[in-house]
């Protein structure tokens, strides 16, 4: 007798944290984000594309291929001084307080020990 495989589906939660003061953050995203002509610094052209859907084709071996987009929505970007901290998935989720790269929690829980 065979064993019948596990089929329930795995649910992807992502942080990712992009740090703005690399090439990667200085790339014109925002021409393709928004048409307008107001220009921000570069976290927020960069939190701009983000919120626009571009994370797929920025990060396509993290976050997925487009066809993924629907899958996963982003839920909350923070715009610290030196990063972006972007939190996605199918539906919000508090992260495990273990695990998180939350630089803000971990301050938090730095300070706490």
């Amino acid at each position: 007798m065979k064993k019948q495989k596990d089929m329930t589906p795995q649910i992807t939660h992502h942080e990712i944290m992009l740090f703005t003061g690399t090439c990667f953050a200085s790339r014109e995203f925002s021409s393709r984000a928004e048409n307008n002509n107001t220009a921000g610094s570069a976290s927020e052209e960069l939190e701009k594309a983000c919120w626009a859907g571009m994370l797929c084709e920025m990060l396509p071996e993290i976050v997925g291929d487009s066809s993924a987009k629907n899958e996963g929505f982003i839920w909350n970007i923070i715009n610290g001084k030196n990063f972006l901290y972007i939190t996605m998935g199918p539906h919000p989720q508090v992260h495990d307080n273990a695990t998180t790269i939350d630089p803000y929690f971990m301050i938090m829980r730095d300070c706490e020990n």
